[in-house]
């Protein structure tokens, strides 16, 4: 294990003491160095249950309130084995499902047609599934409509009335992209799109995410080692920033106004390094470095804990500033951590249209399987 860099933080929860009152209007003189180093792992508290999930893709909208994609036979001619997605609701946890509407797209890739599989909701009534296709709802998942902007869709956020997505131009198949990239502005109420003019090409890729903080609007777009970093400013436009290395994987501070990027080792024996920002990606300090057993694969910080999900199907937490993480979790394939604040959030892994879905209320110290839609 390397020696803690000079400077400690105590705790996570002095990273949010660091950048309480910081906005993304604020000066930009770069914080000071703040970091440590760890390597050791704790016990694991919570392990997979031996039947397979059927989560296509879910979104945990409060608490107990999850939007679940499923899938059931939908045969037509020439398609008998033909599956297609069903969305259905929850406001108990899982404990029941109310089934709401069959969508005519399927939820899996099959190399010719397109497919949903993730579930982004602003509100009760407002929603998309996208992936190889975009559908909305405007009245709580009930009617789905199909929305064209492109193919595939790669991430969709919001934030109060204002929609955002990544919109690539590829055929079947990962990496078949030949045109730039676009990034697209809506209106969730009126599901009206525009896509925006930045003043230069985005590479063409269907890989990126899109990261909503206090502080802002980011996307982060991908293609191989390169990763174009964009920040939405207060007066509408987007520009570019820089990322603090290669690599990186970028989330919002939960319930703070902050950004975290993991800066991942090219090699899985090598540590990964956390930094954040307090002034909108202009600026990055080091906070910890850790290695992990396995590469990292998503990523989730609270004012109180990190929680990481590892390419193995371990969710680990840290609530010392990263010199130990303690697997509170073995989840499945390349598990997808999600936070809505400091003690709320869930896990999606596994295979496609075969997912689980875990929930978490007291900060990620333990976890419960979501029982899929019957």
């Amino acid at each position: 294990m390397r020696r803690p860099l000079p400077l400690l933080l105590a705790s996570l929860a002095l990273v949010g003491t660091l950048l309480a009152g910081c906005s993304d209007d604020g000066p930009d003189d770069t914080a000071p160095p703040t970091s440590r180093t760890g390597g050791e792992a704790g016990v694991t508290t919570t392990t997979v249950p031996a039947t397979p999930g059927r989560f296509a893709g879910a979104w945990a909208s409060a608490d107990k309130e999850i939007w679940a994609l499923s899938s059931e036979p939908c045969p037509r001619s020439g398609f008998e084995a033909a599956r297609c997605g069903v969305m259905s609701r929850t406001t108990d946890g899982g404990g029941s499902w109310s089934r709401l509407a069959r969508l005519d797209v399927g939820t899996t890739p099959d190399g010719t047609t397109d497919y949903a599989s993730a579930v982004h909701f602003a509100d009760t009534q407002h929603g998309w599934v996208y992936d190889r296709s975009l559908f909305a709802t405007f009245n709580g998942g009930r009617r789905w409509q199909r929305v064209d902007l492109g193919n595939p869709v790669v991430a969709v956020e919001s934030t109060g009335q204002s929609a955002y997505a990544l919109v690539g131009s590829c055929g079947p198949g990962a990496g078949n992209c030949t045109v730039p990239m676009r990034l697209a502005e809506g209106t969730v109420s009126t599901g009206r799109w525009r896509f925006v003019s930045l003043g230069f090409d985005l590479p063409p890729t269907d890989v990126g995410n899109l990261v909503v903080a206090r502080s802002g609007v980011y996307a982060v777009i991908v293609r191989g080692l390169e990763q174009t970093f964009l920040a939405r400013t207060t007066n509408g436009r987007w520009e570019r920033r820089t990322l603090p290395c290669p690599r990186a994987l970028v989330a919002a501070i939960e319930a703070q106004d902050g950004l975290v990027a993991a800066c991942r080792p090219p090699s899985p024996s090598a540590p990964v390094e956390l930094q954040t920002s307090s002034d909108g990606g202009r600026t990055w300090a080091v906070v910890w470095q850790h290695t992990f057993g396995s590469p990292l694969t998503s990523l989730a910080v609270t004012g109180q804990a990190t929680v990481v999900g590892l390419e193995n199907g371990d969710v680990s937490r840290s609530v010392d500033n990263g010199m130990t993480f303690t697997t509170v979790l073995q989840a499945g394939v390349a598990p997808g951590v999600r936070f809505l604040d400091a003690e709320h959030g869930t896990v999606l892994t596994g295979s496609p249209a075969e997912r689980r879905l875990y929930r978490t209320t007291d900060g990620g110290v333990t976890w419960k399987a979501v029982s899929p839609p019957p």
